[in-house]
């Protein structure tokens, strides 16, 4: 696989926005500030420039099966000793932030996956009655 800085992005990122507006993704990079909030806007630059990838760059957690479901992954990312992980899944050529955490263990939390799982699922059927307004 050729990685590489390319300038064009083959998916574009996005926050997952809540049916009240909120978008935990962007808050919680806004209370962190920098510099993790810069590393993990350069990582997720990266991956919208380079998709697909594997590891070390993007994790795969949990497999989706059918239209209404699509996998979560994980982008992950060392900032000064700390790991941290933004959770999305990848729509057509959108990467949507579904949730953002700091790893305390080895393995990404059960209730991280279950939370980003549940958010691309309300993504998912909101963005199907779009689809349908159409």
């Amino acid at each position: 696989m050729d990685i590489e800085n390319k300038t064009e992005k083959r998916i574009k990122a996005e926050f997952f926005r809540s049916a009240a507006g909120n978008e935990s993704v962007r808050e919680e990079l806004l209370n962190l500030g920098r510099p993790i909030k810069t590393v993990v806007g350069e990582d997720i630059l990266f991956i919208e420039q380079n998709w697909p990838l594997d590891r070390p760059y993007a994790d795969l957690l949990k497999r989706g099966r059918g239209q209404m479901e699509q996998s979560i992954y994980e982008a992950r990312h060392t900032v000064e000793k700390s790991e941290f992980r933004t959770l999305f899944f990848v729509y057509e050529d959108r990467m949507v932030l579904t949730h953002f955490i700091k790893k305390k263990s080895n393995k990404t939390p059960k209730d991280a996956i279950e939370l980003a799982w549940k958010r691309m699922k309300l993504w998912m059927q909101a963005q199907r009655e779009l689809e349908k307004e159409k």
